[in-house]
């Protein structure tokens, strides 16, 4: 039957690592709407080392972690892999980002070496498409704010560039933490001190509660399907995909929150003329459940401008993370509607509503 019930239970997979797996200081620094803006402190603190020096305190804007840098660093903000927070050097030749992922979103026995190991793959995967290699020189461990940290050094060619980088693992009640520190061309001796003295000494941790990176916009936006057979509205900085050879006719997501609506539609002609809603809402339940190795969701019967469906909620675990969708399977005259949302099993139960509303909007013209 519909071979695209099959590629939308992968898709989540495809999501997470587009939000996990970067190549840090390969992409140029843009501002998005609605991504949240770090802040700076308006004191600097003087360096124990040198007086002349002066250390700016640098904070994401809902101040979960605080980092002291030399006043050379900046903010950046990159719409294409945000982080929780991200600084630069002003000749960009240095970048330091942080990133942290809510352990409530992997399964309960996850530890901080599964992690680094889930991390790499992730990093492993999203490389096979471009020119690049990586070679750890050394690990180490450290301590970053009272907690014992996991550390590699290595250097990246990606093209005919090549990068040094420092990275360091650390785990909190909440979240696995990621901070990696990374120079266009060799490191030296220099940037171990620099990563050692400087970031591993001024970085505390203000606030391990779970927090978004982005928020939604309540603005909401209207797209078409590729062939402009529908209307769905979502919020504007939710960002649409090209289409491209996949069988969706449409993809949104905010990446940065590891959120995504993708949209199948599966012609009736592929069936035969008796197969009713039902029928095909169980086989889709059935072939998720399968491929999920989970229980066969509860088909829950709704009506969304006219059309007659079906809704399910799934939960799983794909490569040791917790996902969550929200699936409505919608009838047409010519076709079957699927409208999938997906995001992390922690933000779920927040976000549910939001989904149910934006699955509202849709609407088919009028023939």
């Amino acid at each position: 039957m519909a071979k695209h019930v099959t590629k939308g239970i992968v898709c989540t997979t495809i999501l997470s690592l587009s939000a996990m797996a970067t190549l840090t200081g390969c992409s140029e620094p843009s501002t998005p709407s609605y991504v949240s803006e770090p802040t700076i402190n308006s004191e600097s603190i003087v360096s124990s080392k040198d007086a002349v020096e002066k250390l700016v305190t640098f904070y994401p804007q809902q101040k979960e972690l605080s980092v002291s840098l030399p006043s050379e660093w900046e903010v950046v903000t990159e719409e294409i892999s945000p982080s929780l927070l991200k600084l630069a050097t002003k000749d960009q030749t240095k970048s330091l980002r942080i990133d942290r992922v809510n352990r409530e979103d992997y399964i309960p026995d996850m530890s901080l070496t599964d992690y680094m190991v889930r991390h790499q793959e992730n990093i492993n995967a999203a490389q096979e498409s471009v020119d690049t290699s990586d070679e750890v020189i050394r690990t180490s461990q450290l301590i970053i704010d009272q907690k014992e940290a996991y550390v590699k050094e290595g250097r990246t060619k990606y093209g005919k560039h090549q990068f040094g980088y420092i990275t360091a693992f650390l785990e909190t009640d909440q979240h696995f933490y990621i901070i990696t520190y990374t120079k266009m061309y060799q490191f030296t001796a220099v940037d171990q001190e620099f990563f050692e003295q400087q970031v591993a000494k001024h970085l505390r941790i203000l606030n391990d509660q779970p927090t978004d990176y982005s928020t939604s916009s309540t603005e909401l936006v209207a797209h078409q399907g590729k062939y402009a057979q529908f209307q769905i509205s979502t919020p504007s900085n939710w960002q649409v995909h090209e289409f491209d050879l996949s069988e969706s006719a449409l993809d949104i997501s905010l990446a940065e929150n590891n959120e995504q609506l993708s949209i199948y539609l599966a012609s009736k002609d592929e069936f035969g003329s008796d197969l009713t809603l039902e029928d095909y809402g169980r086989y889709v339940a059935e072939v998720y459940a399968d491929g999920k190795d989970t229980p066969i969701p509860e088909m829950i019967p709704v009506e969304i401008n006219g059309l007659k469906g079906i809704q399910l909620e799934g939960h799983y675990v794909d490569n040791k993370r917790q996902t969550a969708e929200l699936r409505t399977i919608l009838e047409s005259p010519k076709h079957f509607v699927e409208i999938i949302f997906y995001t992390t099993e922690s933000r779920f139960d927040r976000v549910k509503k939001d989904y149910e509303m934006y699955t509202s909007t849709y609407v088919e013209p009028e023939k």
